[in-house]
């Protein structure tokens, strides 16, 4: 069974070997779509427009499963220092890119937004179920959270529904459910991200795990022959520069693989593996230099580079 369906601003599609029903299946899929309801930055009644309309003035109250990703969201930003902060929209605003208003923003708009940017601000209350922006002008945007924690849920439905082997594609980012029936892995493509979509740096073996990468092919713009990407660092509120074209993540949990590529990224490859081994997780990282590095448990997990691929070099974290 194949499903496909629009959430989290991405094409999602769901595809399973087990026999379920539609209406399953469709219930499951509602979920989905409950949650891009709540959880979008773009839509004025979900929960999170009303938490940022209401910063510096007054707590939201919200639902369980908005306390329960805004305290992970918060976790993540504390073990890799900041490199991952939901509180970074107002800046992802400034710059717009990707979008017809996508501009290079003055060092003065910057350095007023550098206080609105600290997810120590964002004040949570488990007991009223509420959250609180504590600066007027602030902004939560939960993109890079978002779409792992529905994975993790819609795969956890499934599996209760009786599912044995399937895959989740939300938007690129990969969660397989066991192996496949004929008791292979689930192959995957690692995009290239300086070449057109589809084509691949190799491939890699899953089985009941996810795969995530964030990468500057996704948004960026080119000014004066200098290109900006969309992924900014919370510190200095530009895109990034850590030398990283692309990192790619695997483990279990893809609202965790979905924070952590975004620290990955802005930490730089040597950081950023030292993080990875914290978390137990393995990443690949493809650098501006030319160079790939991966750990070992990312090479161990079958991964076969193409033969045409210029990138070279490996490191063991």
């Amino acid at each position: 069974m194949e499903k496909i369906f629009y959430a989290f601003g991405t094409v999602n599609y769901i595809q399973i070997e087990d026999e379920i029903s539609e209406d399953k299946m469709d219930g499951i899929i509602k979920t989905a779509l409950a949650l891009d309801d709540q959880l979008s930055v773009f839509k004025p009644d979900s929960e999170i427009a009303k938490i940022n309309n209401n910063a510096g003035v007054k707590s939201v109250k919200v639902s369980p499963n908005i306390i329960t990703i805004l305290k992970q969201a918060c976790y993540y930003s504390e073990i890799s220092q900041g490199a991952f902060d939901i509180t970074i929209k107002p800046a992802v605003q400034l710059w717009n890119v990707g979008h017809k208003e996508q501009r290079i923003p003055t060092e003065v708009e910057l350095d007023a937004l550098k206080s609105w940017v600290d997810y120590q601000s964002i004040v949570i209350d488990e007991i009223e179920n509420t959250v609180y922006l504590k600066k007027s002008g602030q902004a939560i945007d939960l993109g890079g959270i978002a779409k792992g924690y529905a994975q993790d849920l819609i795969k956890e439905k499934l599996v209760n529904a009786g599912v044995t082997s399937g895959i989740l594609n939300f938007g690129g980012s990969i969660m397989t459910i066991g192996k496949k029936k004929n008791g292979a892995v689930w192959r995957v493509g690692i995009q290239d991200p300086l070449n057109k979509r589809g084509k691949s740096v190799g491939t890699i073996g899953l089985k009941d795990e996810s795969l995530v990468t964030s990468a500057v092919n996704e948004r960026f713009f080119k000014k004066d022959g200098v290109t900006y990407h969309h992924i900014l660092d919370p510190h200095t509120l530009r895109p990034a520069q850590s030398g990283v074209l692309s990192v790619t993540a695997t483990g279990g949990s893809a609202m965790e693989l979905d924070a952590l590529t975004t620290a990955l990224f802005v930490l730089g490859m040597k950081k950023g593996i030292d993080l990875a081994n914290q978390m137990g997780i393995d990443a690949l990282y493809l650098l501006q230099n030319g160079e790939m590095y991966a750990t070992n448990g990312f090479v161990s997990r079958d991964f076969i580079l193409q033969t045409n691929n210029k990138n070279s070099g490996r490191i063991v974290g």
